[in-house]
């Protein structure tokens, strides 16, 4: 997750992917991390309905091939690949990794993550939007490509 609007050397808090932050330099400036699985990335790759209806067959039959699952499975290594090597490049000079493993049972995270979501979703509802609708779909979505 990326959520830099601005920073600095005095922020308290940037919050990313562990490959995310080499990108933006964040290393450099910070020693202390938290690993907590609260989140999931979203990419989109589009095409224009009509220009892929007026491919060749045999173009569309390369899209399909490398679209859909195929290229999620793929982008997920990489996103993977890179956080690792960004866990080994933290743990390698000396930064602490705080693990959280499950926080939604974890007493100490569950309460505000709770706490934060609902204040979240209520703020997108005010909006006219429907938050809490979109999420549940969001929630589902993300446990049926879970890799167990």
């Amino acid at each position: 997750m990326i959520c830099i609007p601005r920073y600095s050397a005095a922020s308290s808090r940037v919050e990313l992917s562990m490959g995310g932050r080499n990108s933006v330099q964040i290393d450099e400036i910070t020693k202390y991390h938290t690993n907590i699985p609260f989140y999931s990335s979203a990419l989109m790759v589009t095409m224009n309905k009509d220009k892929y209806n007026n491919l060749p067959d045999d173009l569309k039959q390369v899209l399909d091939k490398n679209s859909g699952m195929a290229l999620a499975n793929k982008v997920g290594e990489v996103f993977d690949k890179h956080d690792q090597m960004a866990i080994q490049a933290a743990k390698a000079k000396g930064d602490e990794i705080v693990e959280i493993p499950d926080p939604l049972n974890d007493p100490d995270w569950k309460g505000p993550l709770e706490k934060g979501t609902k204040k979240y979703l209520s703020d997108v509802n005010a909006l006219g939007l429907d938050a809490d609708s979109v999420y549940e779909k969001a929630k589902a979505a993300s446990a049926a490509c879970k890799v167990v």
